[in-house]
């Protein structure tokens, strides 16, 4: 599905993009802590979230650094995936943040259509977050720092 598509398809189906509420970050955290996701320094104003009838169905998050952007905590509920939800939260993210982004993930295909690409020198904050992830949140695949310039 293209990003245009994504968009179209959460316009159709009535899906918001907003900062969560109070109620929606803490289902926000327990998604987090289900999938392995980056759970540090979490606020609510750092993350989008897309949301139905009152149901968080997916959520990314733009943490600011001294010297970065991190787009990072991406995920949609698994029986909302493949709809193209994650794409508008990343596009969301990207409108939002209207700056150069890094990213840490293991599905650099997944970024390439946002017009990231792998990067091998990268602020000292995403050279901590490759070590936090590398041994912290375990996966078969390896890492890698994206960037997305303005």
């Amino acid at each position: 599905m293209s990003i245009l598509s994504a968009v179209f398809y959460c316009i159709e189906m009535k899906l918001i993009l907003r900062t969560p509420n109070p109620t929606e970050f803490e289902k926000i955290k327990l998604h987090i802590e289900e999938y392995e996701l980056d759970d540090r320094e979490l606020h609510p104003d750092q993350f989008v979230a897309a949301v139905k009838s009152e149901k968080v169905l997916g959520f990314g998050r733009l943490r600011k650094h001294h010297n970065c952007i991190e787009l990072c905590s991406l995920g949609v509920i698994t029986k909302c995936r493949r709809k193209g939800i994650g794409k508008a939260i990343v596009a969301e993210l990207i409108r939002k943040a209207q700056s150069n982004i890094y990213l840490v993930c293991v599905i650099p295909e997944y970024f390439v259509p946002f017009n990231f690409s792998i990067v091998s020198t990268f602020p000292e904050c995403m050279k901590s977050k490759l070590i936090y992830c590398r041994n912290e949140l375990f996966v078969p695949q390896e890492y890698v720092v994206m960037l997305r310039k303005l």
